[in-house]
């Protein structure tokens, strides 16, 4: 992981894709858009340095780096 902080929002989003494994689900329990959502997950991604999430289906899965993401 860089040193930049992580956001707690950012991981807040995260974990609600993780949940529901979808990004518009996400976003209506949130309320937020499904771009906000998806730009948020995008930006941990990044800081983190590695995809968190995979396309299975129609749904989101946890990747490892996903997994460890979320347990933090």
């Amino acid at each position: 992981m860089r040193s930049q902080a992580l956001n707690l929002k950012h991981l807040r989003y995260f974990a609600e894709v993780a949940r529901r494994g979808s990004v518009t689900a996400a976003a209506k329990a949130l309320f937020v858009a499904p771009q906000t959502v998806s730009a948020q997950v995008q930006v941990l991604s990044e800081s983190v340095g590695q995809p968190l999430l995979e396309r299975v289906g129609l749904r989101l899965v946890l990747t490892s780096a996903g997994q460890t993401a979320l347990d933090y």
